[in-house]
C-alpha cells in the first residue's frame, strides 16, 4: 500500500509521536510497541513517511488484551490522578492513531 505525505501534517505527526513516546516513557510503559514508536519518530524526523507508517502499523492497537493500548498508566507525578493519566494516554494514543492514518494513500 502506498503512502502520501504533506508537510502540513507531517510536523504534527512528529509532535504527537514524540508526546506519546514521552508520556509512555515517563509512566514506565512496558516495552511492547515502544521500539516501533521510536522508529516511527526517527523516520518522521528524517521526513521518511513510508518508514514511519510501516513502524506505526507494527504497533498492535485494538484494545485487546496484550495490545499496546491495553494499559492503565500509573500515577507518577503528585499532581496526577489515575483518571487523568488514563485520559491523557487515551487522548495521545487516539490522536497518534488518527494523524498517522492521514498518510495512508487513498485506495
Amino acid at each position: 500500500m502506498s503512502t502520501k505525505a504533506k508537510g502540513d501534517y507531517m510536523d504534527w505527526q512528529r509532535k504527537v509521536t514524540k508526546a506519546l513516546l514521552k508520556f509512555c516513557e515517563d509512566h514506565n510503559y512496558p516495552s511492547l510497541g515502544l521500539t516501533e514508536i521510536r522508529d516511527c519518530l526517527k523516520a518522521l524526523e528524517r521526513r521518511d513517511i513510508r518508514t514511519a507508517v510501516e513502524s506505526y502499523r507494527k504497533v498492535p492497537l485494538g484494545g485487546r488484551m496484550g495490545y499496546f493500548d491495553d494499559w492503565l498508566p500509573p500515577v507518577v507525578f503528585p499532581q496526577e490522578t489515575a483518571e487523568y493519566v488514563q485520559v491523557v494516554f487515551r487522548a495521545l494514543l487516539n490522536e497518534w492513531d488518527r494523524v498517522m492514518k492521514l498518510s495512508f494513500a487513498e485506495a
